[in-house]
């Protein structure tokens, strides 16, 4: 994977630690956090789905996933949670309700889901950046493409990504897995979305990419760029 971040990787790039850090979850208390993470803002909207999301469910647990986990420095309290899902020997969990067109099922592809603030305050920064690790963590592990399912109206916020629909008639599909609420499916190319935003101007760029955020997963965006730099140099002899 060649990116113009990997090759430029010692060239202009800033360093910004935030007030809060995000992790992996790993025990079981963990998990618990993310799952009352989920219930509170969940709840908010949607109070039956909130309901069922209050326990971990086994998917949190499944190799396939990653439940990342953002906490603040303050206290340590979970502040908000993601889940990324990388397809090895099961469809994606959007696959239940939607099938995908084989051309997006090429190679390997993540589901990133139940994306949750529990608190209104810096809600936009934070989904920043739990969408920042998300990505991140799909880059590191070579993932192709990767999906996201979200309803209306938030559906308008994520203009900023410059993201594709799976259905150009830019279709809302009831979500098995997310309490049949029908869900706008978005996908964007890991591997591409770096010049995209480049060549569009787009803010994302400098947040995601000329940014470095240490706080996001024990610096996986700077262990992720050398580890790309090291290939390409060992490609070109």
């Amino acid at each position: 994977m060649s990116t113009p971040s990997a090759i430029n990787l010692l060239a202009e790039s800033t360093t910004h630690l935030l007030p809060f850090w995000i992790a992996k979850a790993e025990t079981d208390h963990e998990f618990e956090l993310a799952a009352k993470a989920r219930q509170l803002a969940y709840g908010r909207h949607l109070p039956q789905l909130g309901e069922k999301l209050g326990e971990p469910d086994d998917d949190d647990r499944c190799d396939e996933f990653a439940v990342l986990i953002a906490y603040a420095k303050l206290d340590g309290s979970c502040i908000g949670t993601v889940r990324i899902q990388i397809s090895r020997h099961r469809p994606l969990a959007l696959e239940h309700s939607f099938g995908l067109p084989p051309a997006l099922r090429e190679g390997r592809i993540a589901e990133i889901s139940r994306l949750a603030i529990p608190a209104r305050s810096n809600g936009l920064a934070l989904r920043l950046m739990l969408i920042k690790a998300a990505y991140w963590y799909c880059r590191s592990n070579l993932v192709d493409r990767a999906f996201l399912c979200v309803r209306h109206p938030v559906d308008r916020q994520y203009r900023r990504f410059d993201l594709e629909d799976v259905l150009p008639s830019i279709e809302f599909i009831p979500m098995a897995h997310i309490g049949m609420i029908p869900h706008r499916i978005f996908w964007f190319d890991v591997s591409d979305i770096e010049a995209r935003w480049l060549m569009n101007a787009n803010p994302l760029h400098a947040l995601y990419i000329s940014t470095s955020h240490p706080d996001l997963l024990s610096n996986l965006q700077a262990r992720t760029l050398l580890h790309e730099t090291r290939g390409l140099l060992r490609s070109h002899g």
